[in-house]
């Protein structure tokens, strides 16, 4: 009797959280689209104001990497049992696959409209070569955190778009002093920051952080470190510190060795 009694007293709270994650989980969801959505309407203005070659690579490819999510999402009954008997191992080699499709297609879209400075390089070869190191690093240890974590799809995405706000948002404009560029040091690009890229940078990122989360899903979750969450989120930024050296080193070896 007095287990009936505790069992009556377990499950409803037990339900009651279940239903509780639920909910979170469903309003997450609609945020992060309605973040997509935001930054994609925001991508549609600024080819209708200000059309240039440059606006609207960006917003085809952002196009392009937002659907090939989805269409791995819509397909991965055929490819996730595959990949899911070495989740780990494979969750890695998807990000990395993923991270070369989408600067492929940046540097494809680039070339179709004639724009210039969107992709990391014009040449696909030295686009990959400046651009694979830090997906190849941050993947390995995104998929590390996410096993140990296991975020939810929302959580996720909005640390694709953290990881690239990262490399692009910051590493690059701080390169780009070396050069006379100094508007990361203007109000006015952290506010198009965050009322614009930051949202565009989510489907942008999407294929290298979401596919991998579906893999690792299927493996045992460990257990989980004391430290907290969010710098554990924060890890993969870490590379951007070797990464930036990389970077110096190699746009001097290709000024002495113009390829362009």
């Amino acid at each position: 009797m007095q287990l009936s009694l505790i069992s009556h007293c377990i499950l409803p709270q037990n339900n009651e959280k279940d239903a509780l994650m639920k909910l979170h989980s469903r309003l997450s969801n609609i945020l992060i689209a309605l973040a997509i959505l935001w930054g994609m309407f925001i991508l549609f203005l600024g080819n209708v104001t200000e059309p240039s070659p440059e606006n609207l690579t960006v917003l085809l490819s952002t196009l392009i990497c937002g659907a090939y999510t989805l269409g791995l999402r819509v397909t991965r009954r055929f490819w996730l049992p595959r990949l899911s008997r070495r989740p780990l191992r494979n969750a890695v080699y998807l990000g990395v696959v993923n991270a070369a499709f989408v600067e492929t297609v940046f540097v494809l879209i680039e070339k179709m409209t004639s724009a210039q400075g969107v992709a990391a390089h014009p040449n696909l070869l030295l686009d990959l070569l400046l651009t694979m190191p830090w997906y190849t690093a941050m993947t390995w240890t995104f998929v590390g955190v996410q096993h140990r974590r296991r975020f939810d799809p929302a959580v996720v995405l909005l640390l694709g778009a953290v990881y690239e706000l990262g490399a692009d948002g910051i590493l690059g404009p701080l390169l780009a002093l070396l050069s006379g560029d100094f508007q990361i040091l203007t109000p006015t690009y952290w506010l198009l920051m965050a009322l614009s890229a930051f949202w565009v940078f989510i489907p942008v990122y999407s294929p290298l952080v979401l596919p991998p989360a579906w893999v690792i899903a299927s493996a045992p979750q460990p257990e989980r470190p004391s430290i907290p969450a969010w710098r554990e989120a924060l890890k993969p930024l870490l590379w951007l510190i070797p990464f930036g050296l990389y970077i110096l080193v190699l746009m001097l070896i290709l000024d002495l060795l113009p390829l362009a």
